[in-house]
């Protein structure tokens, strides 16, 4: 009888160090469980990367892309108003830009500096920067017809004129407009 008992303790034991050696990688629990939050952080982050690009798929489903092969850094939209909206990157190949520099906003007028003028009445400061977008051109002949941007820098770093920092950036490459009388 004591000997059965003994075997029956032994038998468990074995069992259960089976089991227990089983079911254990022989990595301590507290890291076990580290690696879980990590992954569970993670899974998370995921989540919310892909309900964003979601919703960026959605937004550029919905506006035609304008082209600008002078501005291979922007990511540019025609609103049904005839406004552009236009994310502006940090490198001229999208495929390594790294930061979002400028999101701007361009409104449909004519390079003269009373439409400017009639811009910046209108919609505020900080329209500086005229494109031509039928010439694809900075500025452009006198009377041309394109958009006037604002851009607005989402983020602090070094541009060409000086630190940008979050805000419209009055400094954004102005293209000083011509006056354009009886236009």
């Amino acid at each position: 009888m004591v000997h059965m008992r003994r075997t029956w303790i032994l038998g468990v034991g074995a069992t259960t160090a089976l089991l227990f050696g089983a079911c254990s990688s022989g990595v301590p629990a507290e890291e076990v469980a580290a690696k879980d939050q990590q992954i569970s952080s993670l899974q998370a982050q995921l989540s919310t990367a892909q309900r964003d690009a979601n919703f960026w798929t959605e937004l550029v489903g919905l506006f035609p892309p304008v082209e600008m092969p002078s501005m291979r850094d922007h990511r540019a939209y025609m609103l049904p108003s005839g406004a552009v909206l236009a994310l502006h990157f940090d490198n001229m190949q999208l495929a390594q830009a790294q930061h979002l520099n400028w999101v701007a906003l361009g409104v449909p007028g004519k390079f003269c500096q009373d439409d400017q003028q009639r811009v910046e009445k209108q919609f505020g400061k900080g329209f500086t920067h005229f494109h031509d977008l039928m010439a694809d051109t900075h500025g452009g002949k006198p009377g041309a017809e394109g958009v006037w941007f604002v851009h607005v820098g989402v983020r602090e770093f070094n541009a060409p004129w000086g630190t940008v920092t979050p805000g419209v950036d009055q400094k954004f490459m102005p293209t000083p407009a011509p006056v354009c009388d009886g236009m």
